[in-house]
C-alpha cells in the first residue's frame, strides 16, 4: 500500500516530466497527452525529469527505446551523437535513428567507440 506521501511524490514527478515533455514539443508527445507520455517514462523506470530531458534532447522521444538504450549502457550524451550511418540516408542522432529502426545497437556502439577514441 502506498502512503499519501508516495502519491504526492509520484504526482510531482509526473508533473515535472510532463513539463519537460511539453517543452520538447510535438515529437516528444507523439499522439499522447504530456501526462500520458510522462506516465510511460515513469513506467519504464525513469524517475528524474532532468534525465528525461536529456533523452529528449538526444531526440530519443520513445521511453521504451530510451530504456533499451540505457540498459545497453548508452548515455543520453552518446545517444545525442549525430550520424549518417544506418539503413536510411539522413543525418540525425543515434537515439532518433535507433527509435526509427534505421540504426542497430551494434552500429551505434561502433559509432560511439569511434567517437570516443578519436576525441
Amino acid at each position: 500500500m502506498t502512503s499519501d506521501f508516495d502519491d504526492v511524490g509520484q504526482n510531482e514527478l509526473r508533473l515535472a516530466i510532463s513539463e519537460v515533455i511539453s517543452a520538447a514539443g510535438g515529437a516528444a508527445l507523439g499522439n499522447k497527452t504530456a501526462n500520458d507520455a510522462a506516465r510511460e517514462w515513469i513506467a519504464r523506470g525513469f524517475d528524474d525529469a532532468e534525465e528525461v530531458s536529456e533523452w529528449l534532447a538526444a531526440r530519443c522521444f520513445d521511453a521504451r527505446v530510451a530504456a533499451v538504450l540505457e540498459e545497453a549502457g548508452f548515455t543520453p550524451a552518446q545517444a545525442a551523437l549525430r550520424t549518417e550511418a544506418g539503413n536510411a540516408e539522413y543525418e540525425d542522432t543515434i537515439g532518433y535513428k535507433i527509435a526509427r529502426g534505421d540504426l542497430s545497437l551494434d552500429e551505434a556502439r561502433r559509432i560511439i567507440t569511434r567517437a570516443f577514441w578519436h576525441e
